[in-house]
């Protein structure tokens, strides 16, 4: 249970009601002990059953005023012995040991009373510091939710300006290819129509770019997903069949908890073995497991990567066209805690593994 100020607070206000100091009432009961003293013991000459008042006397002494009651167990514990003397001529131990008892009870509840309060202390200031951080606390969890609703109003304007530029510029570019293609038609010299293509390509790597800025924009947008991975190769099968290159996953029932955006980490795969693996003929993809983790692992039977540009291909703007593939690739891959490197061998084609930490994929039997 947590301890706050309400939990004690009942506690505290009857134990201090009971400790709060006396004066009057204490004075009253100094009289009346001394009184039985002098009345019961020395004048009646009874020494037992007055006695018991002292310890009444020591406790609310010990109560009121700590260990200082070891002051009051020494006067009428002394007292007692002082009229014993008188009586009997000489020291007993009856009224000894009575005094030292009256002593001993005097410490102890003058020490637990005094510890008691010193927790009680100490538990009232911890719940103000406890208090005042929580006020803190709230006060900055309300400037993070006015922060965090700025930001999202901020994203959405920003989100929007994009669109709409982005929506712009594709209609510029239609306009464009447009007017390169009449240029190409009504072109008779062959050095112009050679600029006009190259005018086209340029276009279609604007256009590319702007996709780029689509995709990487939709990073992590959306929360992870379980994904089927067979039922996600599958849908290139049609275009690598046009083009006669064989696929063949062998993943089974594989889920990987991924990005939304997974589905762009097999295209920008397939489209590197295409744009650069000049001969390739068949992609497969299958499973293999590293102690707890699991490698999905993409393989190709083109050239290959050489093996000083396996960590450079996944750098923005690395390669022939935008560059833009790979590294979106290693982005798309790393908002779930995935990561992928090029573990081929230049000439044997590519062999891309895709490094999954535990939790992160179900339904596998690893190949």
């Amino acid at each position: 249970m947590q301890v706050t100020a309400d939990t004690f607070e009942p506690r505290r206000s009857w134990f201090r009601a009971l400790n709060e100091p006396r004066p009057l009432i204490f004075a009253v009961l100094i009289i009346i002990g001394i009184a039985l003293e002098i009345i019961v013991h020395y004048q009646w000459k009874i020494e037992v059953v007055y006695t018991h008042f002292d310890y009444v006397i020591i406790t609310f002494a010990g109560l009121w005023y700590g260990r200082k009651a070891i002051a009051v167990a020494f006067l009428f514990g002394g007292l007692h012995l002082a009229i014993s003397y008188l009586l009997l001529g000489a020291i007993t131990v009856d009224p000894l040991l009575r005094m030292l008892v009256l002593i001993f009870v005097a410490l102890i509840i003058g020490t637990v009373v005094e510890q008691a309060n010193s927790y009680f202390d100490q538990v009232q200031v911890q719940n103000r510091e406890l208090t005042a951080l929580n006020a803190g606390m709230k006060e900055a969890n309300a400037q993070l939710v006015t922060s965090q609703q700025a930001y999202e109003n901020a994203n959405k304007k920003l989100n929007l300006l994009s669109s709409i530029t982005r929506h712009d510029i594709r209609n510029q570019l239609t306009a464009l290819y447009a007017y390169i293609e009449l240029v190409k038609m009504s072109a008779k010299e062959k050095e112009l129509i050679e600029f006009s293509e190259k005018e086209e390509q340029v276009a279609a790597t604007i256009l590319r770019q702007i996709e780029f800025t689509k995709d990487y924009e939709e990073i992590g947008l959306k929360a992870p997903v379980w994904l089927n991975i067979a039922s996600c190769v599958e849908k290139f099968r049609p275009t690598l069949a046009q083009k006669e290159i064989e696929l063949a996953p062998a993943l089974g029932s594989l889920e990987l908890l991924v990005d939304p955006l997974f589905e762009k980490v097999i295209e920008n795969l397939i489209d590197n073995s295409l744009r650069h693996g000049v001969r390739v003929r068949r992609i497969t993809l299958s499973t293999k497991m590293y102690g707890g983790d699991l490698a999905l692992i993409y393989q190709d039977d083109g050239i290959g990567v050489l093996h000083e540009e396996k960590e450079q291909i996944f750098e923005k703007g690395f390669g022939k066209n935008t560059g833009f593939g790979l590294f979106l690739t290693r982005e798309i891959l790393s908002i779930t805690g995935l990561s992928i490197r090029e573990y081929g061998e230049y000439g044997n084609g590519a062999r891309f593994e895709i490094l999954v930490p535990v939790g992160k994929y179900r339904g596998v039997s690893p190949s």
